[in-house]
């Protein structure tokens, strides 16, 4: 799992590059993907690219002046799809709590009203 800033370059380059092949961004354009919560430096994209290309995720062409070839692999494309996975099987699993737990209140309800209709009658009786 990447950290809050590795993701969010990987993203920014996968939104970037779409399908194609490799495509030139400018050091402004990459440190703009960061929240400012999290900003980023020149020397931090460096090295979170570094750590994006050692590991597989994206391919360097070349990096000169702050002009940058950079191509996602398919490892880098994988991540978010499994992250997207991920996070509609939470969805689901949530979904089928909220039901289970909806259908146990309406049987709990509805056996309470019925023992308390019966009891009414067996004691009125």
């Amino acid at each position: 799992m990447l950290d809050e800033r590795t993701s969010a370059l990987l993203e920014k380059i996968n939104e970037l590059c779409g399908e194609s092949g490799y495509k030139i961004a400018e050091e402004s354009e990459l440190l703009s993907c960061f929240p400012e919560t999290i900003k980023a430096d020149k020397e931090e994209l460096k090295r979170i690219l570094n750590y994006l290309e050692e590991r597989r995720y994206i391919d360097v062409k070349f990096a000169e002046e702050g002009v940058y070839c950079l191509c996602p692999l398919p490892e880098g494309r994988i991540y978010f799809e499994k992250l997207r996975e991920a996070r509609s099987e939470g969805a689901r699993r949530r979904r089928e709590n909220f039901l289970v737990a909806l259908l146990g209140a309406f049987l709990g309800a509805f056996s309470g009203a019925l023992l308390a209709i019966l009891l009414s009658f067996w004691v009125g009786a």
